[in-house]
């Protein structure tokens, strides 16, 4: 988005205003009918002759600048800035810009991120790293998916909440680059940017590119490779473009998120940020656990009356289909602010394996689904 000194000129797209801005120019008694529970078809079909949405464009020149102070996302203040251009000088953008970002950051991850505002002098340089932020959020698809990891990567920083800074944001050169790339690996590679662990009393990247340095082979980075239609080894699960089945070494996963909860695990774990509080095995299928595993394993990630509201199911599998692994995360939802609980669940040949990691040594009572 070019900005200059002057009126606004930028890569402004023609959408409407989502939720548009409503003008009712009705009675109050036909308002007051409107807010009843029981309306007449009748009612409602006269109602609709005075209310409407109407576009950006049908606000009146000197009004806009007040109306842009209440917008909630970057896409209403686009629709705005392009069908006025010349309301939208740098001196009146930035201050806009500036009380948005927080807005947009506060609704998409409430307290598990912050995002300074960009350490630049120039005003109109400013105005472009803001804007940059801003589309990169509110075109990078589903954000809700990834609370879970937001949360783990939480606790590998050592219990401190994710900090994007101008460095994420430059991951992607240009905005065809950024929409370019599958939905998954973009948030991915934004949110993994300055992500390190401990390896023989040093601190690595966690990434190299598109190569993530896996436990427990810890002697190189490993290519993950995406699957451009649905995974055999997981035949029931839904083919989802945006987060697709992901192969990395030998494992494959239904999605690339679950791909990358597994291996924030093994660092978790590794660095000591959450202990195995407690493990079972057996290789016997009478007790009761045993059968219980194989039941948790069998179910659908998305029953949620099996694993509770909250808890987010990740999967993935050996590549010959006879080992398989499941995490159930519970995190603060359910497990109060900052504390997280993961279940375990392994299949292997005859052998069933449970283990729950959690931040409390008492988790709460959702783990009592084993």
């Amino acid at each position: 988005m070019a900005v200059a000194e002057g009126p606004m000129h930028g890569e402004t797209s023609a959408a409407r205003v989502e939720n548009g801005i409503s003008k009712n120019t009705t009675s109050s008694a036909a308002s007051a009918a409107n807010g009843a529970s029981h309306v007449s078809c009748v009612n409602q079909h006269q109602q609709h002759q005075y209310d409407r949405l109407i576009s950006p464009a049908d606000v009146p020149d000197e009004a806009v600048p007040l109306v842009a102070e209440y917008v909630r996302n970057y896409s209403q203040l686009e629709a705005l800035i392009a069908a006025h251009p010349t309301q939208f000088t740098a001196a009146v953008l930035l201050p806009i810009l500036i009380r948005l970002l927080p807005v947009v950051v506060e609704a998409i991850f409430g307290g598990l991120m912050e995002v300074p505002m960009p350490q630049l002098t120039q005003r109109v340089s400013i105005i472009v790293a803001i804007t940059r932020r801003l589309f990169i959020f509110e075109r990078g698809g589903d954000w809700a998916r990834w609370r879970p990891v937001l949360e783990m990567l939480y606790l590998l920083r050592g219990r401190r909440i994710v900090v994007l800074s101008d460095d994420n944001f430059s991951v992607f050169g240009s905005r065809a680059a950024f929409i370019g790339e599958t939905e998954a690996v973009r948030r991915w590679k934004i949110l993994s940017r300055d992500v390190t662990v401990s390896f023989r009393g040093q601190q690595r990247r966690l990434m190299n590119g598109d190569r993530f340095f896996r436990l427990p082979v810890e002697t190189s980075y490993y290519l993950r490779t995406l699957f451009p239609s649905g995974s055999p080894l997981f035949p029931h699960d839904t083919f989802d473009p945006a987060n697709p089945p992901t192969k990395l070494s030998d494992w494959t996963s239904p999605s690339y998120t679950s791909m990358v909860a597994f291996i924030l695990l093994s660092w978790l774990y590794k660095d000591g940020h959450i202990p195995c509080i407690k493990a079972w095995w057996s290789c016997r299928p009478d007790p009761a656990a045993y059968r219980r595993v194989c039941e948790l394993l069998a179910a659908p990630p998305s029953d949620a009356t099996q694993w509770g509201a909250g808890a987010a199911v990740f999967d993935e599998k050996w590549s010959d289909g006879e080992g398989h692994e499941r995490l159930v995360v519970l995190g603060s939802e359910a497990m109060g602010e900052g504390h997280m609980a993961l279940i375990k669940l392994e299949e292997w040949g005859d052998g069933r394996y449970v283990g729950i990691y959690a931040t409390l040594w008492a988790p709460s009572s959702r783990c009592a689904m084993l």
